[in-house]
């Protein structure tokens, strides 16, 4: 038993020795299986790799700090999953030395090579996996083939890597009979072949297989794709074999592209006599193989083309895909800029897709052939060159020049004004190849400034009035630029402000002032001017000028600015008007003469702006005698006769008036309170006996008128009364008819009562022998009674508010 013991502990002691001496003798490794990995767009991939190292070296115990996956080779890799176009999308990990790494939804620009590196905590202690992983993502063809599992078990596998929720279409005969998984299960003759294809790349089907072995329907094309260039010609052909090896009672090409022109869309139709195809199709059969040749290709050739064939007791179907033909023209592609250099020059490369490797090419600048005959060409950048290229064996299909922009021009669909807030989108063209970028700009006063779009349009939308002016863009691409004209965008818009300026803050009157009104608008604005809400002031413009301003100018003004877009009015301001006192007046209370021991006051008053101070003075007299509108003196005395005047003053000026005051003893003035009386006396007589004198003499002319006949005019009345003054005059006083000829008269009275009478009144003179011819002389008056109306027009109704009256004066 011991002895077992003691054995068991030896086998064990041993074991680790081994263990350790192999962990020592480990080497620096890491091995990545597979090396190559094919994976479809869209799909999981999954790669690993193992990683060893000694455990010792040096007298270190080694350590792995650090895994990490890396795809560009640098001195210093970094892990590439901490780059934007990995993130969550990649995970990695790391169990007893394998380390795996995961992408899902693989692109075409994952293809790369990837590589693991482990770093441990010795110095230099890294070690990089050789050559590592390389992964090839496609988005077309997925490699499949159709392998029997079983009897009546199908799969469909494929040599890449495809996404787990692939879904397959299944074809039998040529014929789609089944869509599902990547497996089929179910009866199929001996006589039939099977085909797969992944779904929605049903462009790449699996090739057909023989159920039975090699005799069976089945169909094989020789190509799934052909690039073929421009200009030239191309045959594809497919072979076919039949269980009963009979020759087709039918068969022809045909284009499911084409099916739009079909007579029945459902049924395909031979290409042959499409007019596309006219003189440029042939057809070849024989018993187990179809060629079609098309010559003289065009580009909208590119499409995919099946074969369809009947024998007497079998169909092909026309579901399953054959050759899709891409027709490429050759083209010049600027590969690099040598910007270091000067001048600068560019790469130029003849290429297409169906290029072949070692071809031999002709190059021509400016449309003249150059002695060059390699694919890539190098040239001085010249923005007026042209550059093009083709293929020795077509010279005659030359591809499309490359050049820098030109007739580099900006526009605008808006027709209409551009009114504020409108979109208005800016469009940049150019020719050019290869196609131009396009820079916008705004120009300004020293400069252009470059704006925030980058495409071929700028959009201003709810466009601004800051955002008039001129704008241009530029065309660039890799072989130069071309500038375009300036576009000018005038935005119109309403008036948004109005405001009113004084040319000075202290107006007096006869100062030149002007008013100006500050508006903005487009089209420019026309102006209005109101004086206090009322008074229309046009005809001035943004300016109202005032080249002597009078007093009567003061109040509050405002102006109206307008456009076809709107109006605006501006705040008022208000026009003070200074000027020195007018002209006093004074008064005196009581008025006339002054009883010596009473009182008087003295006013004065006078118009000013500003307001005018008023002081007193006494005639020869340097002191003033008052200050105030009024001057009171009580008491009054002999010496305080005299004249005195007011002097109206502010701070424009200053005016005087003289006042007369007559001071007089008590008994004085009772003596001129009854002359007063006494002549108002006689007034009032001289009044009475005027009054009846006038009515004396309208009784006598009413009699004379009634004589004369209501028939005569006036002008006759008046001759009359001449010729009869004349007889009177020479038969003497004493003659009777004379005295009963007193006047005439028309006379018409105002129904206005109020009115003012007017008259020519001469008084009568005392009779004397040496003026008794002057007496029988006529005194004629105008009496006219009227109201001055307040209105300028003319008004009818004045007529009815006139006296005329023709007067004479009779001796009695």
């Amino acid at each position: 038993m011991r002895k077992a013991a003691m054995n068991l502990s030896t086998a064990a002691s041993l074991f680790l020795i081994v263990l350790f001496c192999e962990e020592v003798q480990s080497k620096w490794n890491v091995n990545c299986n597979p090396k190559k990995i094919c994976a479809l767009k869209g799909s999981t991939v999954t790669m690993s790799c193992k990683y060893s190292h000694p455990y010792w070296e040096d007298r270190i115990y080694i350590k792995v700090e650090k895994t990490f996956w890396f795809t560009k080779t640098e001195r210093d890799p970094l892990d590439f999953k901490t780059q934007e176009e990995y993130v969550d999308r990649v995970e990695n990990s790391c169990i007893s030395k394998n380390c795996t790494l995961t992408i899902r939804d693989v692109k075409e620009s994952d293809s790369a090579t990837y590589k693991f590196r482990f770093i441990t905590n010795k110095y230099g202690g890294s070690y990089t996996g050789e050559p590592g992983v390389q992964l090839s993502v496609t988005d077309s063809n997925p490699n499949l083939t159709v392998k029997k599992k079983s009897n009546n078990y199908f799969e469909c596998s494929s040599s890449c890597v495809l996404p787990d929720d692939s879904s397959y279409v299944w074809y039998k005969n040529g014929q789609n009979f089944h869509t599902g998984n990547y497996f089929y299960k179910g009866w199929v003759s001996n006589t039939d072949s099977i085909s797969c294809a992944l779904k929605r790349h049903e462009d790449f089907p699996s090739p057909s297989f023989c159920i039975g072995g090699y005799s069976c329907n089945a169909v094989t094309y020789s190509d799934v794709r052909i690039c073929a260039l421009k200009g030239s010609s191309v045959s594809f052909y497919f072979n076919y074999n039949s269980y009963s090896d009979s020759y087709p009672t039918t068969s022809f090409w045909f284009s499911p592209g084409r099916s739009t022109v079909w007579i029945d869309s459902s049924q395909s139709e031979d290409l042959t006599p499409d007019s596309r195809y006219v003189d440029r199709v042939r057809v070849t059969n024989t018993r187990q193989m179809s060629t079609l040749t098309i010559n003289n290709l065009k580009e909208d050739d590119s499409a995919e083309y099946r074969f369809i064939f009947k024998t007497y007791s079998f169909s092909w179907g026309s579901d399953l895909h054959g050759t899709t033909l891409t027709v490429t023209d050759v083209m010049v592609e600027v590969t690099r800029i040598l910007a270091n250099q000067d001048p600068q020059r560019a790469e130029l490369k003849c290429h297409s897709r169906c290029t072949p490797a070692n071809y031999y090419y002709r190059w021509f600048r400016n449309g003249q052939e150059i002695p060059h005959n390699k694919s890539t060409y190098t040239v001085l950048i010249n923005t007026t060159d042209r550059f093009s290229c083709a293929l020795s064996s077509f010279k005659e299909h030359r591809a499309p020049e490359v050049y820098a922009p030109v007739l580099t021009s900006v526009s605008t669909d808006f027709t209409d004004d551009i009114f504020e807030g409108t979109q208005v989108v800016l469009k940049c063209s150019s020719d050019a190849n290869p196609p131009a970028n396009y820079t916008w700009y705004k120009k300004t006063k020293s400069s252009a400034l470059p704006l925030h779009g980058k495409g071929s349009e700028f959009d201003l939308s709810a466009i601004q009035t800051s955002d008039s002016g001129e704008y241009f863009c530029v065309a660039n691409n890799q072989l130069g630029e071309n500038r375009s004209e300036y576009l000018n965008i005038d935005v119109k818009y309403a008036p948004k402000r109005a405001d009113v300026s004084l040319s000075h803050a202290e107006i007096v009157e006869g100062d030149s002032v002007s008013l100006t009104c500050s508006s903005d608008g487009n089209p420019a604005p026309s102006y209005s001017w109101y004086k206090d809400n009322q008074v229309m002031l046009q005809g001035q413009g943004d300016m109202y000028q005032f080249t002597s301003v009078k007093s009567e100018d003061s109040g509050t003004y405002c102006c109206e600015v307008g456009n076809i877009y709107g109006r605006i009015n501006s705040s008022a301001i208000f026009i003070n008007v200074e000027y020195s006192p007018r002209l006093p007046s004074v008064s005196m209370n009581p008025p006339g003469y002054v009883a010596a021991g009473s009182s008087v006051t003295l006013t004065c008053s006078s118009v000013a702006n500003p307001a005018a101070t008023y002081t007193w003075y006494k005639e020869h007299s340097t002191s003033p005698a008052a200050d105030g509108q009024t001057f009171t003196i009580v008491d009054i005395r002999g010496e305080h006769g005299g004249n005195y005047y007011c002097q109206a003053r502010n701070s424009r000026g200053h005016h005087n008036s003289t006042i007369h005051l007559i001071v007089v003893s008590s008994s004085a003035s009772s003596a001129i309170a009854g002359s007063i009386t006494f002549l108002l006396l006689i007034g009032l007589f001289l009044s009475a006996f005027i009054i009846l004198s006038y009515r004396k003499k309208k009784a006598v002319r009413q009699i004379h008128q009634t004589r004369e006949g209501a028939g005569d005019n006036e002008t006759k009345r008046l001759g009359n009364l001449g010729r009869h003054q004349g007889s009177s005059s020479t038969a003497g006083l004493g003659n009777s008819v004379a005295q009963d000829d007193v006047c005439y008269a028309s006379v018409i009275f105002s129904k206005n009562q109020e009115e003012p009478l007017y008259s020519n009144f001469v008084p009568a003179e005392p009779k004397t022998s040496q003026n008794e011819e002057k007496e029988e002389n006529v005194e004629y008056s105008a009496i006219m009674i009227k109201n001055t109306p307040c209105k300028k027009s003319y008004d009818a109704s004045e007529e009815s508010s006139v006296l005329y009256s023709t007067v004479c004066k009779v001796n009695k």
